[in-house]
């Protein structure tokens, strides 16, 4: 069964944070590929950034992934990659209310991630169908 993770983050309106989310969003895919791919278990992973009502700048950051499995497992793994855990800390590093205390071990980030989560259940998703990312991706089809 898939798991969804909608992680909506409101972020600081100076011009730091609001030039690192337009980085964050603009360099993302190339950024996480290689450990998404690793992972094999997400299916999808997108970030956006929510426009202040303003039209000027942006008010938050909206992180949407769909994994295979629970969703500890799934933070267990991204905690434990260097590249994915400096993300998730510079998230939280730009976050309008900042974590306290600050994201510094798996239990914090299980935290952060778990308030931030819109979606708290894996029943907020619909699936068109059970396969995971391992018989996706080993399907002879994948290699066309």
């Amino acid at each position: 069964m898939a798991t969804p993770l909608t992680l909506y983050v409101p972020i600081k309106q100076d011009q730091l944070s609001q030039a690192a989310a337009a980085y964050a969003q603009e360099n993302f895919v190339q950024n996480v590929k290689a450990g998404l791919d690793a992972s094999g278990i997400v299916h999808y992973a997108r970030l956006s950034l929510i426009p202040n009502p303003s039209g000027s700048g942006t008010l938050g950051i909206l992180l949407d992934t769909v994994f295979d499995g629970p969703m500890n497992p799934y933070l267990d793994y991204f905690w434990q990659n260097d590249g994915t855990k400096t993300a998730f800390q510079g998230i939280a590093a730009i976050a309008l209310h900042a974590p306290e205390p600050p994201v510094t071990d798996q239990t914090g980030f299980e935290n952060f991630i778990d308030k931030n989560n819109l979606n708290k259940k894996a029943t907020d998703l619909y699936q068109a169908y059970a396969l995971t990312v391992e018989m996706i991706v080993g399907s002879p089809e994948a290699g066309e």
